[in-house]
């Protein structure tokens, strides 16, 4: 029973340290999908290691139980937390910011003039948010913040915009 007990403390050990290492480094294991992903796995040691440490001291159970439903209970407990936790959060693809692609076409307000040739700051507000960018003009006239921009594109993280027409509404007879 002891060597039982080191064994899940040093599964535990190793998993809490590879789990570290793994949160600094995820980036660099970026290839690793699904179920092979190394938070699933390491979470499936440390708490299977975990509940056969709690077995052992608690429960007085014979070796072989206690590791089997710590093996059980682990592969449950991964399960919930990988398709309510992991799975959700591997498929949101980023925050609820704005990227660049998106701020394309979107109307916005001048919080500081675009001389001529420079540079200024276009406000972009939506539901999630609102998004300063640094602004220059499309064709390099000055645009001063009473005028409203329409974003024509993002290029090294600057908006291109141009002055913004708003359309009246017409009613012809």
């Amino acid at each position: 029973m002891e060597s039982l007990d080191q064994l899940y403390w040093w599964v535990l050990i190793i998993a809490g340290l590879g789990t570290f290492v793994y949160m600094i480094f995820s980036d660099a294991f970026d290839v690793f999908d699904g179920w092979f992903n190394p938070a699933v796995i390491l979470s499936f040691l440390a708490l299977g290691a975990g509940i056969g440490l709690i077995l052992n001291a608690l429960a007085h159970v014979s070796p072989m139980i206690g590791l089997a439903v710590a093996l059980v209970g682990s592969f449950a407990l991964t399960t919930l937390l990988y398709l309510f936790v992991l799975l959700p959060l591997s498929n949101a693809e980023e925050s609820i910011g704005m990227t660049d692609e998106s701020l394309v076409g979107l109307i916005g307000r001048l919080t500081v003039p675009v001389p001529e040739g420079g540079f200024g700051e276009v406000l972009v507000e939506s539901v999630t948010g609102s998004v300063l960018k640094t602004a220059k003009s499309v064709d390099g006239k000055a645009i001063d913040t009473t005028q409203r921009v329409v974003i024509i594109e993002v290029e090294r993280n600057i908006a291109v915009v141009m002055e913004y027409d708003e359309p009246t509404i017409r009613k012809e007879f």
